[in-house]
Formats: C-alpha cells, structure tokens, sequence
C-alpha cells in the first residue's frame, strides 16, 4: 500500500487528484493554525509555545542563550520586528530588530533568503568592550548583553565598535539603546516578543557554549554576506537544511550611500592635532632658532594653539547624548581607547595651561608681582613642561587612532589613519606658528628684516609644502581602487568620493593644494605678505576639516545583510 505524500497516511488506489487537491486544501498554513489557536482560546497564555521555543533550565558553566533562526522557516514578513517594536516601547523610528535579504545562485536556479537579526549577544562583544563609561553589561549567568541606559552618555561609541549595526542612538534620550533578547521575559518563563510574534516560529532561544562557539567562529562569516565572526564571537544561530550556494550576497551589497558625518568629532581631531602639532612646532622653533624675536613671539603662540584645544575640547562634549555625565568617561579605562583618549588630552591640556601659564608669567609679574614666578618662569622648568605638553599631546593623537583602527574598518585601518592624523598634526602646527610669526611681525616692524625670522618664515614655507604634497598624494592613492576588479569596501569608498561626495572632496583637495602647495611657494619666492599667510592658514584649516568630513562620510560601515525597507 502505498502513502500520501501530503498526509502521511495509507492511500487507496481509489483516491483521485481531486481527492488530494481537497485534503490539500484542507491543510492549514502555519499563519492560519496560528490565528485559529489564538481565537479558539487554545492557547490563552501561549504557554505551550513558550515551553517549545524558549529552554527550560538556566545555561550551565561556560553556556549561554542564544537566539536560533530557521532560516527555511523565514518568510520576512517582519512579525517579529513589529513585536519587539510595540512589545519594548520603541520610538517611532526606532527598531532593534531588521528583516534583511540575501540573493545567490545561477539565472537557472536563483536563491533569495529572507534573514532576520538582531543583536547577537557575542561572546567577546566590542560594544561593552569599547563603550567609555562601562554602560554595556554581559550577564554571567544567561550571557545576555544588556546596555545600561542610565549609564550612558550617548558617545555612540558602541555603535562604531559593532560590526553587525545593532546599537541604536535615541537623539531624543541621549542615549543609545539595543536589543536585550527581552531578559525580564526570560527570568519569568515567557518568550522574547520577537519568538512569540513569528508565525512560523523561525525564532527561537537556544543554549550554545560559548567555548565550542570560538572555536567554530574562527572561520570567517556565520552567514553569507555578513562581517567576520572571528572579531566579536556572535552566538545567533541560522540553521538551513539547504546548501546555499557561495555567491550569495546581500540585498544591499551594491549599495553606496555616506555614512554619518559626526561633525562634533570632525572639529575636535582637526582642532586637537592642530593645537598639538601647534605646541610641538613652538618647541621645536624655541630650541632650534635662538633669539630675541622667539622669546618674544612664543607666549602669544602658545596661547593660540591652547586656545584653539579647550575649543577642541569642548566641541567634543557637543557628540555627547548626556554631556554632563561626561565626567564618567574614566571608567572604561581598562578596555576602551576612547577613554584612555580622553584621559589623556585631559592631561595634555592641563600640561599646556601650566605651559602657557609658566610663559607667560615674566609679562604678567611686571604688572602684577607674583610669588615665585621667577622660580616657575626659569627655562628649565618652562621647557620641563614643553616635554610634557609634546609628549601627553602626541600619545593623545596615538589614542585618537587607536579609537577608530580598533572599529576594524577598512578605511580606518591602522596605517591610514595614522599617516592622516599625524599629518594633520605636523601640517596644522607649522602653519600655526607661520600665522603667529606673521602676525607678530604686523605688529612690530623691523622683524621681518632680521636674517633669524626670515629662515624661520622661509623653513616653515618649505616644510608646509612638502608635508602637504605628501599628504595629498596619500589621500588621493584611494582613486587607484576605482579600478579594483571586486566589489570592495575600499571601491565603494572611492566611488562615494568620486560620486556623492565629490563636491566635498573636490574642496578637500582644492583647498590642499592651493594652502599647502601654491601659496607656500610664493612665500618661498619672497612675494607673501600677511593676506598670504592668513590665506594659507585658512585654506589648510578648511582642508583638513574637508578631509575629516570625508574621513567618516566615506567609510564603508560594516553591517547585517539589508535590503528590505523597514
């Protein structure tokens, strides 16, 4: 006797295709099944579901929950993105959990497969390790990554650090927020409100060890089209009793759209490079070219280059969701660069107001007679402090590129970025000191004859020109990948900058040239004046803030496959 294949059951030979096409008929659909229970009152608490799609005991020693998704069971029809958007109060436009899409295959035989994330719950997660203030925290017992809102102070710093795009920042709180797998659910037996919502209960909260975990996410990708899973150690399980094939790509691989640009932080890093490289060049002139007319000129530069980072300083307050929790920012000191950053340009700026201050001080005991100034205005001690500034200042410059290599983009990566801000440090100080010197000899006329001032005008010229053909050219060697034959991130980079951005990019390299190339030359060739100078401060200064502006623009993000409107 043979079997239906519909039903399971023993089919005469009397059965006919009308037959079948009547039990077919017949046959609910998970989403039909679904409704009938809920009206019917089969399921008033959805106890049963709970019981199947959540575990029943508490992980051991080295295990954890984990969220599991059939992906054979995934329709994308966004239930579970509409629940955990009512279910957890989100704002409007504000979702923890997306419905993306992944394409693959042959024009013969194409693949689409729908795919549900959320965050992850990683084993090593780079948001708690990065976040400044400790406001992330990794249950020890469920191994749920929890953000702790009242902790946070809205750095966004998490949301860099992520390579799977699950923080989200609420402009309207300050703060960023994500999902918590619905913990306060799990500690009283009911489901997540994305497990409870899916009809075909393609989700579902598993226990996974974490120690077997690491060892299987060590090779790269726990899903075609997503980020390494070596970094962070996602736990997120997608099962398939298919061979997806290995072209499969996500529906916004093709996808080139500017990422925020974080004005905030693009005035801070210009403005703290500037003011260090600003210290460091002063020092550099004080012990190199001896003289009257340095004595002279350096307290006014170093109060301009102090003065240009505490504005550094306070324009990065501005990035803040919660600036006045901002104090807190030590606490992560153990683990985050951006708050060693902080700590450090903390110092440095008390190093160059004690600086500043020690110069300053044989001009202020003539009119006011101060206790020991002759003692803290001696040289030794002066350059003591100078050390100091350069020194906090640089490692401050260090941290600055530490905080972005270690979000592990591709356009951030170590040797760019280093060459960039360094760069901007030894191109904005000079150019500093050549204001400075320039202005110092409007107002005292006769200086600009002596031989000393003119090797210094002359030097720092030569030297503007050169670090910034330099620079120009390293920046613009991102146009060679226009030509890279696969889709990478750093071609999609140079066709934002080529594309979207190039009026901006344009500006960067127009204003590079002109300040940092055209106009020093004339100064070298004796014809500049202090219009020029002014010129070639402002055209640098414009330059670099272009160049910062496209430094997060036109960083490719790394994310979850996408490709689903929300």
């Amino acid at each position: 006797m043979s079997t239906d294949l519909m039903t399971g059951q023993p089919s005469s030979a009397g059965r006919t295709l009308i037959d079948d096409l009547l039990t077919e008929q017949q046959l609910l659909t998970p989403v039909a099944k679904f409704a009938r229970q809920h009206e019917q009152g089969l399921r008033p608490a959805q106890e049963k579901y709970y019981r199947d799609l959540i575990p029943l005991s508490l992980p051991d020693t080295g295990q954890q929950y984990a969220f599991a998704v059939e992906l054979d069971a995934c329709t994308g029809c966004k239930a579970c993105v509409t629940a955990c958007h009512n279910l957890n109060g989100l704002d409007e436009d504000e979702t923890w959990r997306d419905v993306g899409v992944i394409f693959g295959g042959t024009v013969v035989e194409p693949v689409q497969q729908t795919v549900t994330t959320a965050c992850h719950h990683c084993v090593d997660p780079a948001c708690m390790n990065g976040c400044p203030v400790n406001a992330y925290d990794k249950d020890p017992v469920t191994g749920i990554v929890r953000h702790l809102d009242d902790q946070c102070i809205g750095c966004q710093y998490c949301i860099l650090k992520c390579p799977y795009d699950v923080p989200k920042y609420s402009k309207k709180r300050g703060i960023v927020r994500k999902c918590d797998m619905c913990s306060s659910r799990l500690a009283v037996g009911e489901a997540p409100a994305c497990v409870q919502a899916c009809p075909n209960e393609a989700i579902s909260i598993t226990i996974v060890d974490a120690r077997k975990l690491a060892q299987e996410r060590k090779n790269p990708g726990f899903l075609p089209g997503a980020p390494d899973s070596g970094y962070t150690l996602p736990t997120t399980q997608y099962r398939t009793s298919r061979q997806l094939p290995a072209n499969m790509a996500p529906g916004d691989y093709y996808e080139v759209k500017p990422a925020h640009a974080h004005l905030p932080l693009v005035v801070m890093l210009v403005l703290t490079q500037l003011s260090v490289g600003g210290f460091v060049a002063g020092i550099v002139l004080r012990a190199l070219v001896p003289g009257d007319f340095v004595a002279a000129v350096t307290p006014f530069h170093s109060l301009f280059a102090l003065i240009l980072g505490l504005l550094a300083i306070c324009a990065s307050t501005m990035h803040l969701g919660r600036p006045l929790y901002a104090w807190r920012a030590f606490v992560g000191l153990k683990s985050s660069w951006l708050s060693r950053e902080i700590i450090v340009f903390g110092l440095f700026a008390g190093c160059a107001v004690l600086y500043a201050g020690a110069l300053w001080l044989p001009a202020i005991d003539r009119i006011v007679n101060l206790p020991l100034a002759p003692q803290l205005s001696n040289p030794c001690f002066q350059n003591i402090l100078g050390v100091c500034v350069a020194l906090s200042g640089l490692a401050g410059v260090f941290c600055s590129i530490m905080i972005y290599q270690d979000t592990r983009r591709t356009f951030w990566r170590m040797t760019m970025t280093s060459l960039k801000f360094f760069g901007t440090t030894v191109l904005l100080g000079p150019a500093t000191l050549l204001l400075t010197l320039a202005l110092w000899a409007a107002f005292a006329p006769g200086i600009e004859w002596q031989p000393a001032f003119q090797r210094a005008m002359n030097g720092l010229y030569a030297l503007i020109a050169l670090i910034a053909t330099a620079k120009l050219s390293l920046e613009a060697g991102i146009f060679i990948h226009l030509w890279d034959t696969g889709w990478t991130k750093m071609r999609r980079t140079a066709l934002l900058m080529v594309g979207a951005l190039r009026h901006i990019a344009a500006g960067r390299f127009g204003c590079g040239v002109a300040g940092g190339i055209l106009l020093p030359l004339l100064g070298l060739s004796g014809i500049a004046d202090i219009g020029i100078v002014v010129l070639i401060f402002g055209l640098l200064l414009i330059g670099e803030l272009l160049e910062r502006y496209l430094f997060f623009t036109a960083v490719i993000p790394p994310k979850m496959p996408g490709g689903i409107g929300s």
